[in-house]
């Protein structure tokens, strides 16, 4: 964070936000699995995840905790309302959506490290970033649609949806196509990626903006794998 130029300020806070999350994934270590020699985890440890995304115009550094189990050690997501002493969770919660502004969430997706990819769900935060702050590389590299769909076609094969992955190109007209699954469709054209979510509506990002689009299928994908409603909305989205 610091690398970026955040005031200290928003460093403190995003470290302490950091932390809230970490220690929530404490009880899912249950499903962590491990080699039967150095005891080193496999798969489902939980995992931290920093990147930069462009929203509305707005670059924010998005902060990710992963853990392996998809639900809540209680039932339903904790609330971010008053919380009464002897409540055992949710503080941390509390923390996370008053430090940053509202700009956090929860959704379905799955781990990028280990083994062989685990689901479960991540817990996020974004904070804003300076555009001056931003990378040059980043902010600036121009992709064109066919290079763009073939990074996302092999970051969603790391991810462990490689075996339904389906690429098509048409050079002349600029336009890079990727099946994903039946009723997933992503499309690369004339500067930013497409595809429509299972609402009906259509999401866009940017060629360059590939972590962000890669969360966003991931959690679709997962969704999809769990029988969930199109209708659902709230902080179970990845936004």
């Amino acid at each position: 964070m610091a690398c970026l130029g955040l005031p200290d300020d928003q460093v403190h806070d995003g470290v302490t936000m950091a932390s809230e999350l970490a220690a929530n994934t404490l009880h899912a270590l249950q499903n962590v699995a491990f080699d039967g020699t150095a005891r080193w985890p496999e798969a489902g440890a939980p995992e931290l995840w920093l990147y930069l995304r462009r929203r509305e115009g707005r670059w924010e550094l998005v902060c990710k905790v992963f853990d392996s189990l998809a639900g809540w050690k209680h039932g339903p997501p904790p609330g971010t309302g008053r919380t009464r002493p002897q409540t055992e969770s949710g503080r941390g919660l509390q923390v996370v959506a008053g430090l940053s502004g509202g700009r956090w969430g929860h959704h379905l997706t799955r781990s990028r490290l280990g083994g062989w990819k685990v689901p479960g769900k991540a817990v996020w935060f974004a904070q804003p970033v300076a555009a001056e702050c931003v990378p040059a590389g980043l902010g600036h590299t121009r992709l064109r649609p066919c290079h763009a769909s073939r990074r996302l076609e092999a970051m969603l094969a790391d991810r462990g949806l490689g075996g339904s992955l389906l690429h098509a190109e048409e050079a002349a007209a600029g336009i890079s196509v990727l099946s994903v699954r039946r009723g997933l469709t992503v499309w690369c054209r004339s500067g930013r990626i497409s595809w429509r979510t299972r609402a009906g509506s259509y999401e866009h990002r940017t060629l360059t903006d590939l972590e962000d689009v890669v969360e966003q299928i991931v959690c679709l994908c997962e969704e999809l794998d769990c029988g969930y409603g199109a209708g659902r909305t709230g902080r179970d989205r990845v936004r």
